[in-house]
């Protein structure tokens, strides 16, 4: 004996559904296990290193460019500005905390004299960024 199928009407709406819970499902993960991060205002490509220890992102981050442009935590500004402008970042009696990330390609004396600076301003406590090196 057949019996008639009953043939309900599919409304394009309910096939859609799951594809739509599935890219809405892979939006939230890549979300979540994606790294936001902001980009550097400057291209830096740091030297390398054989240090192990990872750098803590605490205190002030100055970034160094080949063409003598130098960022501080994502402001650009001139070279002769950068110890009045870390100077002010000394909370109270404390000497602020500075990162200094500057590209392999800038010469050692350079890097120097901008640790100099820095050190007139009053940093006491300077870490310089490298990548670590490939093995």
């Amino acid at each position: 004996m057949k019996f008639p199928r009953s043939r309900r009407p599919r409304n394009e709406d309910e096939r859609i559904l799951p594809l739509t819970n599935i890219v809405f499902l892979l939006l939230i993960f890549f979300m979540l296990a994606g790294r936001l991060a902001t980009p550097d205002p400057l291209p830096i490509e740091p030297p390398e290193s054989e240090s192990e220890d990872p750098a803590r992102a605490e205190g002030v981050l100055v970034q160094m460019m080949t063409d003598d442009r130098v960022a501080i935590d994502g402001d650009v500004v001139p070279l002769a500005e950068l110890a009045e402008r870390v100077g002010r970042q000394r909370t109270g009696d404390d000497a602020p905390r500075v990162r200094l990330k500057a590209d392999g390609a800038v010469a050692a004396t350079r890097v120097v004299a901008v640790m100099q600076q820095l050190h007139d301003a009053g940093v006491d406590e300077l870490r310089l960024l490298t990548t670590s090196a490939s093995p």
